[in-house]
């Protein structure tokens, strides 16, 4: 009994060290695959402010919630050092805006976000909230933030989709220009949207 039991605990290994390796360029092919199959298109942008306007706006009326801000945000597209992909121009080319409207700030708890726009010329609506993170810049002019959105509204080739950033809000006082920036920091957001299009139907 102990015989079989330690073969059947050495056998997984065996046939792990026999299993036939990969060709060489497999893995590779594999990530190319992965886009050209087109069941899930992922884009990647920084926001810039553009405008802003308190309290509760006809824009607005659409939200889920008592808006506080509503705020307008370019969409950029951006480089990446292909050594290290660090973020080397974050203003490349326009690709699309989105309207957001924001719920009130309130410590501890997150903010409510309302948004509709447009990335690459396709339409969106997003529910979702932002949350204040615990890692901060040394800085208190700018508060990092996470946001996820829960997309639709889109064209009926998609089944849904999911918008996260990582933002950093600038606060420089009330009176700050929609578009203020802290020198050295990538403000607003730098944002993924992956959208998923609807499983084709299988041949009979």
């Amino acid at each position: 009994m102990r015989r079989t039991t330690k073969l059947l605990t050495i056998l997984p290994i065996v046939c792990l060290l026999c299993a036939p390796a990969l060709p060489a360029g497999s893995t590779q092919s594999s990530y190319k695959d992965e886009v050209k199959a087109g069941v899930e298109e992922v884009y990647i942008f920084r926001t810039i402010r553009t405008q802003h306007q308190s309290g509760a706006t006809p824009a607005c009326a659409a939200a889920p919630f008592t808006s506080a801000n509503e705020d307008y945000y370019d969409l950029w597209s951006m480089g990446l050092g292909t050594g290290d992909s660090r973020v080397v121009d974050t203003h490349k080319r326009d690709v699309g805006g989105f309207t957001a409207c924001l719920g009130p700030l309130v410590p501890n708890q997150p903010v409510q976000m309302y948004a509709t726009g447009t990335v690459a010329s396709i339409p969106w609506t997003g529910i979702g909230e932002c949350v204040a993170q615990k890692a901060q810049p040394p800085v208190r002019t700018v508060i990092a933030f996470s946001c996820t959105l829960a997309l639709s509204s889109l064209p009926d080739a998609y089944a849904g989709g999911l918008g996260v950033s990582s933002t950093l809000s600038v606060f420089l006082g009330k009176n700050q220009e929609p578009s203020a920036h802290v020198p050295g920091y990538l403000s607003t957001s730098i944002v993924v949207i992956r959208l998923w299009k609807k499983p084709r139907a299988s041949v009979q």
